[in-house]
């Protein structure tokens, strides 16, 4: 199972494309967006490889625009000459159906957004070896999770002449510890370079929470305690952020969550700075359109909301400036800064109250008012004057994000982790986030 990859390529891309641009009339626009990947995906359960599959796959998204009209299809993207025929044929059929659309009245024209090249391809170790090297690690414990190698690919073409082109090439394994309570423990180990030791330091981390998972958990009552939460319970939280809240399509329609923020009647902490930055490298900078954004743009900083995610559709709009969002105007690679809390000093400046590892099911309470709620999942903990005492039954919270990141915000870790989107449910997702932990003063649990 190698882990060198050829079968989509810039090259083969862009002249499959120009056969279907070059039979365009002159009063005829097209985009062309092609998704694919070349991934292997293992299901581990106990420590052992139960299901292994190599995926190869992609399709291309057409918007077909004729006058002020426009149409959408999507077909598979095999690299072969046929593809070309279906694609023509696609073309034919959409010349008929588009006559009978309405216009668009915030119509977004192809234009000339450059050629860009990208490509983040570190060697790996073969799938074998990177394998092997998870199960030797892990062969003394329960573990049971998916591993997924392999390149990622991106890129968009249109009518107007631009050519964008992404490449990436990482690994993730995501994982769940169990003990014979069945109570579970859940881990990330991602990148794009391999590192054993750090695998290895990774996984006796988790067999650590695990054995305090053995105690007996404590039921903690309903009310406000004094939290940390880990960098994956954080990421967790921005990504709710995305549901609307740094949307200025859901701000003019008055669906945002961040109202206040944007009016300055409420604030957040100045400790918060938070930054969509595609120098991570697991997202490419342009959209479905080939607009290409910022390297790095705020959204807010020390504690002030400096800018929404715009896309050029909200932009005709609302008649605001673009800042070459997608169309769902969500964050592709969001970065919260660092900030001065020591990992061998959280337990100490916790003093008493939850250590939180991760969270799930969460969403908008009041999205008004942008109050978060969710649960608490696998490895949390009671902890009593920097001890860490037992595990807790799960809990529910509410909590305002002006609260989270506002006034309860004591501190940010020294340190952040990347954890990248692992989402593969028609195809394996790109993106992530680098965060850092938090402590907060303050946190409201309901049940």
């Amino acid at each position: 199972m190698s882990t060198q990859y050829s079968k989509y390529d810039s090259v083969a891309f862009e002249n499959f494309s120009k056969k279907i641009l070059n039979e365009l009339t002159q009063d005829e626009s097209l985009t062309m967006t092609l998704s694919a990947e070349e991934t292997l995906f293992s299901r581990i359960s106990k420590a052992r490889v139960r299901q292994i599959t190599n995926v190869a796959q992609a399709s291309i998204d057409y918007v077909y625009i004729k006058g002020n009209k426009t149409l959408s299809f999507t077909l598979p993207y095999k690299a072969f000459e046929e593809d070309v025929d279906l694609a023509l044929k696609k073309l034919k059929i959409s010349r008929e159906w588009i006559e009978k659309l309405p216009d668009d009245p915030y119509l977004v024209r192809p234009a000339f957004y450059g050629i860009t090249k990208e490509e983040n391809l570190n060697a790996l170790p073969s799938n074998d070896e990177m394998l092997s090297g998870v199960l030797d690690y892990a062969s003394h414990v329960d573990l049971a999770g998916m591993f997924a190698s392999g390149d990622i690919v991106r890129a968009t073409i249109n009518s107007a002449g631009q050519f964008h082109w992404f490449k990436t090439r990482n690994f993730y394994l995501d994982y769940s510890l169990y003990n014979n309570k069945q109570k579970a423990v859940k881990s990330l180990f991602a990148g794009s370079t391999w590192d054993a030791l750090a695998l290895r330091e990774n996984i006796k981390d988790s067999e650590l929470k695990l054995s305090l998972m053995d105690r007996d958990s404590k039921i903690i009552e309903r009310g406000s305690y004094r939290v940390f939460l880990a960098p994956s319970a954080v990421a967790e939280l921005l990504g709710t952020l995305s549901w609307g809240g740094v949307s200025m399509g859901d701000h003019q329609r008055g669906n945002g969550s961040l109202k206040s923020l944007w009016e300055k009647t409420k604030h957040l902490s100045p400790k918060f700075n938070l930054t969509e930055d595609f120098s991570l490298g697991m997202s490419p900078r342009f959209n479905d359109r080939g607009e290409v954004a910022a390297s790095s743009m705020p959204i807010i900083e020390n504690g002030l909301l400096k800018n929404f995610l715009t896309s050029t559709r909200t932009s005709n709009e609302y008649k605001v400036e673009t800042n070459f969002a997608t169309d769902w105007e969500g964050m592709r690679s969001p970065v919260i800064k660092s900030g001065s809390l020591a990992r061998e000093n959280i337990l100490k400046e916790l003093g008493t109250g939850l250590y939180l590892s991760d969270l799930h099911y969460l969403n908008w309470s009041d999205r008004e008012t942008a109050r978060l709620t969710g649960m608490t999942r696998y490895a949390c903990f009671w902890v009593e004057k920097g001890e860490i005492i037992c595990p807790i039954q799960d809990l529910r919270f509410d909590e305002s994000f002006y609260s989270i990141f506002g006034d309860a915000l004591v501190d940010l870790t020294n340190y952040s982790e990347i954890i990248p989107n692992t989402g593969s449910y028609s195809q394996r997702d790109v993106g992530g986030s680098k965060v850092p932990g938090i402590l907060l003063s303050e946190f409201k649990f309901t049940l």
